[in-house]
């Protein structure tokens, strides 16, 4: 995909892979929106006329729904939608709360779910458009004391298996990419004393290579390219 004057949704982009992402997309002449629950520290970031920043939560319907009227208002169709807003508790299973787990797998599964329904909402299909959905490493091999977000990563790259298969035939690509660790704010807070693997900038341009078709994925519909520690 030729990515100048393309409409890219990326959710959760105001700050770690999300905002390098949607900075990376600005430089190679996107337009660019993010939707996020806090877009405060993205103000700065991402100025110009193809940005735009809608405040809002992916598990909240009706303000996702609002957002892709706004999209179509100034930008017209999307054509890439990013799923890439995600939150984690560091927490054994047995000392999990059910409001811990629901909260989680609301944002990293729900809010994919409900982001994708809304996108797809009265679109005309047959034009190429792509649906990238951002697991995690865990989410492939589960790391304990992340029971929580490794079973709600691992739903993800079903969903996005699922998805492909309906919507075959209607020329939109769904894939799944699994980062490893990344030095992030949520990271840091998670693991303090850790040294994550990986750079925001560093997963921004595999999902923008991704988006170009410079990288492929693999017969799982996932791109992983990443290193997992094990």
């Amino acid at each position: 995909m030729d990515i100048k004057n393309k409409v890219v949704v990326v959710t959760g982009g105001s700050k770690g892979i999300g905002l390098a992402l949607a900075k990376k997309l600005l430089s190679e002449g996107a337009k660019v929106v993010v939707y996020s629950c806090d877009i405060a520290d993205a103000k700065s970031e991402l100025t110009g006329e193809n940005a735009l920043l809608i405040e809002g939560d992916v598990t909240n319907r009706d303000q996702a729904r609002n957002a892709f009227k706004e999209i179509k208002e100034k930008f017209g169709e999307w054509d890439v939608l990013v799923n890439n807003a995600a939150i984690a508790v560091k927490k054994d299973l047995l000392r999990t709360t059910d409001e811990e787990w629901d909260r989680i797998f609301g944002v990293n599964t729900k809010g994919v779910y409900i982001m994708i329904q809304e996108a797809l909402r009265g679109i005309e299909f047959g034009r190429g458009r792509m649906i990238i959905n951002i697991s995690s490493g865990v989410g492939i091999h589960g790391v304990g004391g992340l029971a929580a977000y490794s079973a709600s990563k691992a739903a993800v790259i079903n969903l996005t298996q699922s998805l492909a298969q309906e919507l075959e035939g209607k020329n939109i690509e769904c894939i799944t990419i699994t980062p490893g660790s990344t030095h992030t704010d949520m990271f840091t807070s998670l693991f303090p004393d850790r040294e994550a693997r990986h750079k925001p900038e560093e997963v921004a341009e595999v999902i923008y290579k991704t988006i170009t078709g410079e990288i492929k994925p693999d017969e799982r519909l996932i791109v992983d390219v990443f290193e997992h520690a094990r």
